[in-house]
């Protein structure tokens, strides 16, 4: 059936010379971003450092040989927490008594006090007894502490509180233990919890303690607020700087930018969004895993997510007949040399520097991406030339001027989202135009068919990674590549692409009633026949069933947690990210880019064009998702082309093989027709 009628769009030469433009001047900005990625190679394994002071007193090595385990394993720094009574006395720097157990002490000038906690001096640890004489006095104020002396030496009497409540207090950071963490020959990593009714004083005592301590790489606040929160976080941000001490924020638990804490996100701000960012497992999770699982989220969260800071937490048993320790050290160790064959180093974690793309050539790329807007859309709604550039450069000039008012951030934002639906779209459109090139023709051998087929697909391809780019250069800024702004409409750039190549196609091809439908009076009468038409109630079904498919694809799509991964797809994406660059998604290579070779294939072999029409809608999968890939701006650019020309490559061999397959059942179909035509 012949479907030359159909309206052929006459575009301005001016548009195509803007997209190229565009175009090179993104590839420019992607190159540069790419550079900067490639540069932050540098990861830091850290562990708790009383956790594995807990965990090797239960094992026959040395401590120094359980230090050296984990140094060969690729641990770097360990993390100091604010010390706590409880600790102090388990790590045997302190004992801790009740006023019971001091019965039998005497005390010079003194009574013991019924209910009161008392902290004793240990031989030899006289220097962390005066720290926490020192944390006592700042934190809860000389009046309530009193120094005895007693038959067992110096005693700090404390009352006032419960003796669980002294215990669990939060006291300082520990300069003794970050000394003796540097002295092992690791980073120090400083975890301060915030003081109630911070004072600049609080501030500062913090970072005294961290005064002449070598190799502080790091500080990640522990708790729900930022060391000075609410209104202290300036002088904390400054001292910081001044120390040349990394901010570190914590990833949220569902992966998606950070776990809440007061003043942490302003604090980022200011710094121009330069921060670091630690990956961590739940200790609950932790339990419901192997090593090997633990291991590999580790690993795909630095080479996906601009994760440079790794806090290793310990397994609270060991696995097959093996120590906490031991089995804690061998996960390490199996992330570790994973990222070593990715080209990771390992030691003081790589910042990404406060980085902004040129602006004039952001402008210039945004324009590209106004003209790729224009073009597809004068390809679905036929405009004059004319029309073209008034529109062009009026949306341009809007744009402009919005961008300079602004800092750019919403407008760059409208037209990323607006290539991520319009390049996959012209790439369909300029397929379906291909197609009818061989319309009026007699069906095409299966040999040529597939070649065209494999062709067309690279082609589709390749200009919807002309949207790509724009979307990895628009918003190639540190402030996404950190995950604090995100890409937003990334469900809307899977289902508008579909809902407009439906609407494409309907324009190209006699699907509905023999009939394409190309101008205003058709798509009336469509309308009017589609919400009148009789419906048998086998179409509930199908509707059903393609609601569920919908449900299982747009819910598996964007920044927030849909449509659980069953247990299969998750060996099948373990399987994928251990042997390729970076795992395809299965929708390209399983789904889109095999139905859209088939799709190319049954139209010069000139099937019916309700399953022509089927197989382009299963084709759109693919390209849209190729393109929505470089929407997650935290993942590096070039792991994100790697995706989509390691789908395409899958694909494509998919594709062909699905061919083959269905020629196959063609023939087969066909021989045992024949034989019964010769029975009969």
């Amino acid at each position: 059936m012949n479907h030359r009628n159909a309206q052929k769009s006459k575009y301005s030469w001016i548009l195509i010379l803007c997209i190229i433009i565009g175009l090179l001047s993104s590839l420019y900005l992607v190159f540069e971003r790419h550079q900067i990625e490639k540069s932050q190679n540098h990861i830091e394994n850290i562990v708790d450092y009383d956790a594995v002071l807990r965990a090797s007193a239960f094992e026959k090595r040395s401590q120094q040989e359980a230090f050296d385990a984990l140094r060969n394993a690729g641990v770097t720094a360990f993390a100091i927490y604010d010390r706590t009574l409880e600790k102090a006395k388990d790590a045997g720097q302190v004992k801790v008594l009740s006023s019971e157990e001091m019965d039998s002490v005497r005390v010079n000038g003194a009574a013991i006090k019924p209910g009161a906690t008392y902290v004793a001096l240990i031989s030899g640890k006289e220097g962390y007894y005066k720290e926490i004489r020192e944390d006592l006095y700042h934190r809860i104020g000389k009046d309530k502490v009193k120094e005895l002396n007693t038959s067992i030496g110096p005693v700090l009497e404390l009352y006032g509180a419960t003796a669980d409540s002294y215990a669990k207090m939060n006291l300082g950071i520990s300069k003794l233990q970050a000394q003796e963490v540097a002295d092992r020959g690791f980073n120090v990593i400083v975890r301060p919890t915030n003081y109630r009714n911070v004072t600049s004083e609080d501030i500062q005592y913090v970072f005294k303690r961290l005064e002449g301590i070598p190799h502080v790489t790091g500080m990640i606040f522990a708790g729900k607020e930022a060391l000075g929160a609410p209104n202290l976080t300036d002088e904390t941000l400054a001292l910081l700087n001044k120390n040349h001490i990394p901010l570190v924020g914590i990833e949220a638990v569902n992966q998606l930018q950070y776990e809440p804490q007061q003043g942490f996100l302003e604090m980022a701000a200011k710094n121009n969004y330069s921060v670091g960012r630690v990956y961590t497992i739940a200790k609950e999770e932790l339990k419901k895993i192997t090593p090997e699982e633990a291991a590999q989220r580790f690993y795909i969260s630095d080479i996906e997510r601009n994760i440079r800071f790794n806090l290793f937490p310990m397994y609270e048993t060991g696995i097959n007949n093996e120590t906490v320790l031991q089995t804690t050290i061998n996960y390490i160790n199996i992330a570790t040399e994973k990222l070593a064959v990715k080209g990771y180093e390992f030691g003081p974690a790589d910042i990404y520097p406060a980085y902004t793309p040129n602006p004039l050539l952001v402008v210039i790329t945004m324009i590209g991406a106004i003209a790729l807007f224009v073009y597809v859309l004068q390809m679905m709604l036929p405009m004059s030339k004319h029309t073209q550039l008034v529109a062009f450069f009026g949306i341009s000039l809007a744009s402009i001027v919005v961008f300079i008012l602004t800092s750019g951030t919403l407008i760059t934002q409208i037209w990323a989202l607006s290539s991520a639906i319009m390049a996959p779209v012209g790439a369909m459109i300029r397929l379906m135009e291909e197609w009818r090139r061989y319309d009026g023709a007699r069906p095409l051998g299966a040999i040529k068919s597939t070649i065209l087929a494999l062709l067309y697909l690279v082609i589709a391809a390749l200009f919807a990674a002309i949207g790509g780019m724009y979307i990895a250069s628009l918003l190639g800024n540190t402030k996404f590549f950190m995950e604090f702004a995100l890409f937003r409409g990334v469900k809307l750039t899977f289902v508008l692409p579909i809902i407009l190549v439906i609407i494409a196609y309907l324009q190209r091809f006699p699907l509905w009633n023999g009939r394409m439908i190309n101008s205003k009076e058709e798509a009336k009468t469509f309308v009017v026949e589609f919400l009148t038409m009789d419906v048998k109630l086998y179409v509930f079904f199908i509707i059903a069933a393609l609601g569920g498919a919908v449900w299982v694809f747009v819910g598996r799509s964007g920044h927030t947690a849909g449509v659980p991964v069953p247990g299969f797809e998750l060996m099948l994406r373990r399987f994928l990210e251990n042997t390729m660059y970076a795992r395809p998604r299965e929708k390209e290579f399983i789904i889109g880019h095999p139905a859209l070779m088939l799709a190319t294939f049954a139209f010069m072999r000139k099937w019916p064009t309700v399953i022509h029409f089927l197989l382009t809608l299963a084709g759109v999968i693919g390209i849209a998702s190729m393109v929505e890939t470089f929407c997650h701006l935290r993942t590096p650019v070039f792991m994100s082309i790697m995706r989509g020309y390691d789908g395409l490559l899958i694909g494509a061999l998919f594709g062909v093989l699905l061919i083959i397959a269905v020629r196959f059942m063609m023939y087969v179909t066909q021989w045992f027709q024949a034989r019964e035509v010769d029975h009969e």
